[in-house]
């Protein structure tokens, strides 16, 4: 399986990789054998205006079948986000 993770407005560490690989090898070891590809995007949006401040978007290849979701959340205060 081949995992891709990309970032907007953040960098990338080696513990943000990580912590990637054991939450979506988690997620799909049920389905590794039909699943191809991986790809996550985590981004920070920096415009005061938006509520959804911390998105992750994950796209599973399966099957020739493609699995997208979702999830956003408010930054807080004492965020270390680059």
């Amino acid at each position: 399986m081949k995992l891709v993770i990309q970032g907007k407005n953040i960098e990338i560490t080696d513990s943000i990789r990580e912590y990637v690989h054991q939450k979506i090898e988690k997620a799909v070891s049920h389905y590794q054998n039909i699943t191809s590809e991986v790809d996550v995007h985590l981004s920070v949006e920096r415009n005061p205006r938006i509520t959804s401040k911390e998105i992750a978007e994950v796209t599973l290849y399966a099957n020739g079948s493609v699995i997208r979701a979702q999830e956003g959340s408010e930054v807080s205060e004492n965020s270390n986000i680059a």
